[in-house]
């Protein structure tokens, strides 16, 4: 995983602090409301949960979600810039769009773009835009102009059942 480091503690929760701010959320609270800064869309990506897809579909949507995902933040990004990948209650990240993702046993990036189970947040490293994914309502939340507009250049089949 020579891309993704682990962030230390003392960074992880400074960051997580301006998480928590920046998008109004309080992890833990019986009404887990994300609030991110203007502009933004929900997804609803409650279909990449349907039990009526067959396992290949679900895999061609998910793989397709991180494609699109990357490639926007890609567009979004300079060739230096670092990203934040954030997974409630686990190891957060710092990483490059533009290098090597890393894959685990499972096909996914050690924080996977698609909430299957926990909260999975990434964020530019100025906070300017970024993606949140909440497993409990099915969505994932895309924040920040440039990003909003480099997915609407090339959506993930997910994104297009709106």
């Amino acid at each position: 995983m020579m891309n993704w480091h682990a962030l230390s503690q003392t960074k992880q929760d400074r960051i997580w602090s301006e998480v928590n701010k920046l998008i109004k959320w309080k992890p833990g609270s019986s009404c887990h409301h994300i609030i991110p800064p203007d502009p933004y869309q929900v997804f609803d990506i409650s279909s990449g949960m349907s039990g009526k897809a067959s396992n290949d579909d679900v895999v061609r949507v998910l793989n397709d979600l991180e494609t699109s995902i990357l490639k926007a933040f890609q567009s979004c990004s300079g060739k230096h810039d670092v990203m934040y990948a954030l997974d409630w209650q686990h190891d957060g990240y710092i990483f490059s769009p533009h290098q090597t993702m890393p894959q685990d046993e499972f096909g996914e990036w050690p924080v996977p773009v698609f909430p299957n189970g926990d909260y999975y947040f990434f964020f530019h490293q100025d906070f300017s835009w970024g993606l949140l994914g909440d497993p409990w309502k099915l969505t994932i939340t895309v924040f920040g102009e440039e990003l909003l507009e480099a997915i609407d250049n090339d959506p993930p089949i997910l994104f297009q059942n709106r």
